[in-house]
């Protein structure tokens, strides 16, 4: 930080420091620069011997994360399913759920996603590509009754399937377009399962938060990166 606005706190001037901009915003020229002028709400401080290599993915991935967990715990669910699980932010999910006492179902395409996800020790993982996956994915939400589906697809036809095998009163949150322009999903699912597709958008669920709150989920990013990353951790390329 190399200068704050009036009624910013000063002591912020020469930290270290991960932001967020929204892309909204009038001045939104994207982050990719030498300076730019940011909310002091979009800011995480860490220490001076923070990482930038690490501190740079602060966003995006692990506030996405916190907010998938804040929305499960305020809602009581117990139960998930995740497509793309084998992300950087689907591993980040699991990790975090594993300590909250949320079971995850992962999705994932590929053998080797299975293999890195059994790696990790998640535990109920199953591949879209077998012949088996709709049966195994029916078995598992008979068992587990997952209400929430966090799907990084978002469109084509998997996401609707999926939701339409949950139980009634689901919820397909859509935060990627992996899978196309169009959500395939038939009006009568919407009406006689009460099912609801909506969106999560990261910049717009930090608008919901309290001040105590964005401390709260800020203050754990900060903790856990800064500490060798037991959630957050991510393989960074060259």
């Amino acid at each position: 930080v190399v200068e704050v606005g009036n009624g910013v706190d000063a002591t912020l001037v020469g930290k270290k420091v991960a932001f967020s901009q929204n892309p909204h915003s009038k001045d939104y020229e994207g982050t990719w620069r030498q300076f730019i002028s940011v909310h002091h709400k979009a800011v995480m401080t860490y220490p001076d011997t923070a990482n930038y290599d690490h501190i740079c993915s602060s966003f995006v991935n692990p506030v996405t994360v916190c907010g998938f967990l804040d929305i499960c715990q305020k809602n009581g669910v117990k139960a998930v399913i995740q497509d793309a699980a084998a992300s950087a932010l689907g591993k980040m999910f699991n990790r975090i759920c594993k300590d909250h006492n949320i079971t995850v179902i992962n999705i994932v395409r590929k053998e080797e996603q299975v293999t890195v996800l059994n790696a990790l020790g998640a535990t109920h993982i199953l591949n879209s590509s077998t012949e088996s996956f709709w049966n195994d994915l029916e078995q598992l939400i008979a068992i587990l009754q997952p209400t929430y589906y966090f799907s990084a697809i978002g469109g084509g036809d998997l996401p609707g399937k999926v939701l339409v095998k949950m139980p009634a009163k689901s919820t397909c949150y859509v935060y990627g377009a992996l899978g196309g322009d169009f959500f395939h999903y038939k009006p009568g699912n919407f009406i006689f399962k009460m099912s609801t597709v909506t969106f999560f958008w990261l910049g717009v669920w930090l608008e919901t938060l309290t001040k105590e709150e964005r401390v709260k989920w800020f203050s754990l990013i900060v903790s856990d990166i800064s500490s060798g990353g037991k959630y957050f951790d991510t393989t960074l390329g060259k």
